[in-house]
């Protein structure tokens, strides 16, 4: 009878991939999946995880987090979000505002055995040499990205807006070559809002993208939450096939609140949250914003990163000059609803679990923002028969993993990454985290060091360079570029 290094015991196993919704065990080996089945026993020395009453999923992808940064803005360390997110039961996560030095230097410094793959932030003047960077300029932006390591590039609209030309362009550079592009949505000629999103089908032409956070386009800045949310499904419908895209589930944002020297808010995103509750978009309406407890200043204690309001916010806000983090609770819970659970019509015959969802996955945007709430949120539409659990899997893991092409997670075929996430059905909470077979988190704390980096061909060198495990994907075997030529 064949034995394995580690056998999860007694769980309820969930595996949409292959429609597995049952009590049962799963043995690893040399961390890959080995076997699913029932009574399958440990080799001597293994370890033994006992599961019962606990849900056991293919481990969560984080297709939108913060755990590094380009050096602008910042006044908390952005890879503390690593430990975060491996608390919070994510087992691989896309990092969507850095650069590749600053993020495989905190998974050499703060990693918490979690797998990262990771883009270049667009920052004038800091990341790429100018404003409204034209394609030719672009097109070695894209390459140099990817041969240190990046998968591809974000453009952040709603804080360093292009032109409709220059954006177009960008997209244009990265898919020529096969790189991921996402899009924090705004050009020059509109907000990051509702107006924003509906830039896109011109923008796009034929082109891929990544759409990112849909819900923070569908605030009730506009028209009411529910209008926008029907707006931006018709929206994206046009671009079916083409963009993939996430939203997330807390009520917070993340930004910042950095003001010229005539003291007016800087970014289109600080200026959204202050105008939605009626305060001047200057430094006085920031500051009597965050005394009144509406802004909340990220702060670190304990190497975690939290959110404090009234006068500790503002010394916070002051002592960095006005450029420190913020945060707002700007996410109405109707959006963050519909966009989680919304689906197409399911085909002739098509079963519950197999739902296509108008948005892919449920993402956090948290990591090092303190929001790391993708797991326990989703089990509560779960509780509340909103989602089934398969297909809240399917949202968590098995999405994800398609849309990044990766191809080895998300599931639990015989041969797959034992990349693992056991969750107590009752809290909501992860419990506990394997990531190739080794327990990374265990009761709520991250229990491990390290990481792998995750990067594609151009930047196994880079990879290989900074002595840090690592992993190639190909993004041509990823949603964003399914059927691309």
């Amino acid at each position: 009878m064949p034995t394995y290094d580690t056998v999860i015991k007694n769980g309820r196993v969930l595996d949409p991939a292959n429609k597995t919704d049952a009590v049962c065990d799963i043995g690893i080996n040399h961390g890959k999946i080995d076997a699913v089945g029932e009574g399958l026993e440990t080799s001597a020395g293994g370890r033994a995880i006992n599961a019962v009453g606990r849900w056991v999923m293919p481990g969560h992808i984080d297709t939108h987090a913060h755990v590094s940064s380009a050096g602008d803005e910042r006044n908390v360390d952005r890879a503390l979000g690593l430990a975060m997110l491996a608390e919070s039961g994510t087992t691989t996560c896309l990092d969507l505002l850095g650069t590749p030095e600053s993020l495989s230097d905190g998974i050499r410094r703060l990693g918490s055995g979690i797998n990262v793959a990771g883009v270049m932030a667009l920052i004038p003047h800091l990341t790429i040499p100018q404003d409204d960077p034209p394609i030719a300029m672009m097109r070695d932006v894209v390459s140099d990205a990817l041969s240190r390591g990046a998968v591809g590039v974000k453009m952040i609209g709603g804080y360093h807006p292009f032109t409709p030309e220059s954006t177009a362009g960008v997209v244009e550079a990265a898919n020529e070559q096969t790189a991921w592009v996402a899009f924090h949505l705004a050009t020059k000629d509109s907000s990051s809002t509702l107006e924003g999103l509906r830039e896109v089908p011109d923008l796009l032409g034929e082109g891929r993208l990544h759409v990112a956070h849909v819900n923070s386009y569908c605030r009730g800045m506009i028209l009411s939450a529910e209008q926008e949310c029907r707006e931006a499904f018709d929206i994206l419908d046009e671009v079916r096939g083409q963009v993939v895209t996430e939203s997330y589930l807390a009520q917070m944002n993340g930004t910042n609140g950095l003001c010229d020297e005539d003291g007016n808010v800087v970014a289109n995103v600080p200026q959204n949250c202050l105008t939605a509750r009626g305060y001047p978009t200057t430094e006085a309406g920031m500051r009597q914003a965050l005394l009144d407890g509406y802004g909340y200043a990220q702060t670190v204690r304990d190497g975690r990163v939290i959110l404090v309001t009234g006068q500790e916010a503002v010394d916070i806000w002051e002592a960095a000059n006005t450029a420190a983090s913020l945060s707002f609770p700007v996410n109405p819970a109707s959006s963050a609803f519909t966009l989680a659970t919304e689906q197409y019509e399911p085909e002739d015959n098509g079963a519950p679990d197999d739902a296509e969802f108008r948005i892919d996955a449920v993402s956090t945007d948290g990591g090092a923002i303190p929001r790391n709430v993708a797991i326990e949120r989703t089990m509560a539409l779960v509780n509340f028969g909103a989602l089934t659990a398969l297909n809240a899997v399917r949202k968590l893991s098995y999405n994800p993993a398609i849309m990044m092409g990766l191809i080895n997670k998300g599931h639990f075929t015989e041969g797959a990454d034992a990349d693992i996430t056991v969750v107590d059905p009752d809290s909501g909470l992860a419990t506990m985290s394997l990531v190739a077979g080794e327990v990374i988190m265990e009761d709520g704390k991250s229990v491990a060091n390290g990481g792998a980096w995750i990067v594609t061909a151009h930047g196994e060198k880079a990879a290989q360079e900074s002595g840090l495990k690592y992993e190639v994907v190909d993004l041509e075997a990823s949603q964003l570029y399914r059927g691309w030529s």
